[in-house]
């Protein structure tokens, strides 16, 4: 996988197999290390710096990060994970125009 956001999809389809198991934590955890990959992580960097302040300025919260802030607005972990792609597909298509 090349970036970031072929990783995300992956991950999307098949959640358990990529970060052990269906929580916000674990998708945060294995996304950071994923950043450690390279010294070629500019653009992954990036979008995840983006989709960062994305979170804030929807939730008007900006002294957390975007697995605390969705966390925080779900039920659970696996809960958040599933908002999480949800808000990610969202950031994505609005991040287009």
């Amino acid at each position: 996988m090349d970036s970031i956001l072929e990783l995300i999809s992956k991950i999307k389809q098949r959640p358990a197999m990529y970060i052990g198991r269906n929580s916000i934590s674990s998708l945060k955890a294995f996304l950071d290390g994923w950043y450690l990959r390279s010294p070629d992580t500019i653009s992954d960097i990036e979008v995840m710096g983006e989709f960062q302040d994305w979170v804030c300025k929807k939730y008007k919260i900006d002294t957390h990060s975007w697995d605390h802030i969705l966390l925080f607005y779900s039920f659970d972990e696996y809960n958040a994970l599933q908002e999480f792609f949800k808000q990610f597909e969202l950031f994505l298509s609005e991040r287009k125009k």
